[in-house]
């Protein structure tokens, strides 16, 4: 296990310990979706009396029926990153303490902890009303991995749903499934569609910005113009999409407002000016750029 706790602030005030809990992953610090959560975490605490320990767990600690990660830490608050991936620590939090627990995306209604979240079904109409009116009619998926993701699970229902309402159909050959949410993994996907289905979608609707972007480099290198011959659509509104060639149209969700959220939530529930549990929605916004 990996702590990084921050040592500064006003000593005349009584400290109070926020934990931030992940997977053990260098995947963190690298994708953008991540690390602008974290931007508003970092934000919204910079002027409070609370600092942030840091907390990765290691797969083996997770497995260890034994282990009770969170009493191992004085924590006033937990903020959990990667909760589908470890919820047991929901369940510790729950279950072994009074501990307020905020968790962010991979919403089910049935939850009882305190989450923020963006609205997946919004995100998906927007993006697939955007290709009907620009006149696509064959639209494909490029879906992220949905062991692990209620979110991933979400979309493409909705993604699905969608097409039934508008009177399209699916085609199997113009779905894949990435093993990871990664550019790699859009690109190997984008080159097995295109070498192996035997049309190709008009538009492809991707689950995140680095899968589309690693499917766009698959095009580029199959000389397949986009949008002319395959426009693309991803989601998140990483900032990186802004500098690809053509520049990605995306789904943004407002990822360091929902770190910042996530925060006034935890110090609400600890201070006793909220009350659990809370549910904030967030709404999607439709980015309009080249790809589509």
């Amino acid at each position: 296990m990996v702590e990084i706790v921050n040592l500064l602030g006003d000593k005349s005030e009584k400290k109070k310990s926020i934990g931030l809990l992940s997977a053990f992953t260098p995947e963190i610090f690298r994708s953008e979706y991540f690390t602008r959560i974290l931007a508003g975490v970092v934000d919204a605490l910079r002027q409070t009396i609370y600092d942030v320990k840091f907390i990765m767990v290691k797969d083996a600690e997770y497995a260890d029926p034994s282990r009770r990660v969170l009493r191992e830490h004085e924590l006033d608050g937990l903020l959990l990153l990667t909760w589908r991936i470890h919820p047991k620590y929901i369940q510790e939090a729950l279950d072994g303490s009074e501990l307020p627990v905020v968790l962010v995306n991979d919403y089910t209604p049935e939850i009882k902890a305190n989450i923020v979240y963006c609205n997946n079904r919004t995100g998906i109409q927007l993006a697939v009303k955007h290709l009907l009116n620009r006149g696509y009619r064959k639209i494909g998926m490029l879906q992220g991995p949905d062991e692990a993701s209620l979110d991933a699970r979400e979309r493409f229902q909705a993604y699905r749903s969608l097409l039934t309402e508008y009177n399209l159909s699916f085609e199997p050959a113009h779905y894949r499934k990435c093993d990871y949410f990664f550019e790699e993994d859009g690109y190997l996907k984008m080159m097995d569609m295109i070498h192996n289905a035997k049309t190709l979608p008009r538009a492809v609707l991707c689950f995140n910005d680095d899968i589309a972007i690693g499917a766009l480099k698959a095009l580029k290198e199959s000389w397949i113009k986009c949008p002319e011959q395959v426009a693309m659509i991803g989601y998140d509104g990483i900032e990186r999409g802004k500098y690809v060639a053509p520049p990605l149209t995306t789904v943004r969700q407002p990822l360091e407002k929902m770190g910042r959220d996530m925060v006034t939530i935890l110090t609400g529930l600890i201070e006793g000016r909220l009350k659990s549990p809370v549910h904030h929605e967030f709404t999607p916004e439709l980015v309009i750029r080249q790809s589509a």
